[in-house]
């Protein structure tokens, strides 16, 4: 019986041959047997050799073929990776980081790179000024008032900051030095006057009218101000600021107070009697 030819077949029949042919084609040229898996990608591992993942910063994964428990810098520098003094190696097994000895590589580790770059940065910055409050009686409780402005100031500031793979990581002072002082703001805060014990049954308007004649101004040439007649050195003895008869009446007996308290009537040799 002679052989069927594809000219002699039906046409059906002539386009099931040309499949087939066309599949054995293809079998024989991919070295595949039909219905058997593609053999997974990876290096090639020779004797003594496991696959691991190399991960730089700004380049894609890849595997490499690397000698077991070779340590993780061995095997950056036998694919051309560079590393400087400064950078990290990490290893990284089962989603964790190892150290020690078991950062020799072992199979599926994956070593990563962190690259530290350590810069130092010189900028001027600016300070703020500080409030200081100073309370006075010259102010109703509780009112305030800004009797100076603040300035800012400037400070040369000298920092080191490092970064893990371009994030910052680090941000650390090294040098300040001020180049403007900053000027605080100043701000009055009226208070009541305080009270001091063993003072309040006393004549303080009869001491005042018969030193100074009731009058918070008054100045005397030779060295005395206010209603009590103080001399600067006494008055800042016992907390007094300034001149004695720029104060408020009330922060002037305050401070005659605190004074009796301390030196009885001896400062006020002749008109000590009338308290």
């Amino acid at each position: 019986m002679r052989a069927l030819t594809p000219a002699i077949l039906p046409r059906t029949l002539r386009g099931t041959a040309s499949l087939g042919v066309a599949a054995l084609a293809l079998t024989l040229t991919s070295g595949l047997v039909p219905g058997a898996a593609a053999a997974p990608s990876g290096p090639a591992l020779a004797d003594g050799e496991v696959a691991v993942t190399v991960d730089v910063p700004r380049k894609k994964n890849f595997q490499v073929a690397a000698g077991s428990r070779s340590w993780p810098a061995r095997v950056l520098e036998s694919t051309g990776v560079d590393v400087d003094g400064n950078d990290l190696v990490k290893v990284v097994r089962n989603g964790r980081f190892v150290q020690g000895d078991k950062r020799k590589v072992r199979q599926g580790d994956r070593v990563k790179l962190i690259d530290v770059r350590k810069r130092t940065q010189v900028k001027r910055v600016k300070v703020q000024p500080r409030t200081v409050e100073v309370g006075t009686t010259k102010l109703k409780p509780g009112k305030r008032k800004v009797v100076q402005q603040g300035k800012a100031g400037v400070q040369r500031v000298k920092a080191r900051r490092t970064t893990h793979n371009g994030t910052l990581v680090k941000y650390q002072v090294v040098q300040r030095k001020t180049l403007k002082k900053a000027t605080p703001r100043r701000v009055l805060v009226g208070r009541k006057a305080a009270t001091v014990p063993g003072t309040g049954g006393l004549n303080w308007a009869g001491l005042a009218n018969c030193e100074s004649g009731g009058n918070p101004r008054a100045v005397n040439a030779a060295g005395y101000y206010g209603l009590y007649q103080f001399n600067v050195a006494t008055w800042n003895s016992v907390g007094g600021s300034g001149m004695p008869h720029h104060a408020s009446p009330a922060e002037q007996t305050l401070r005659a107070k605190l004074l009796y308290k301390s030196r009885g009537a001896q400062p006020w040799p002749y008109c000590g009697r009338f308290l």
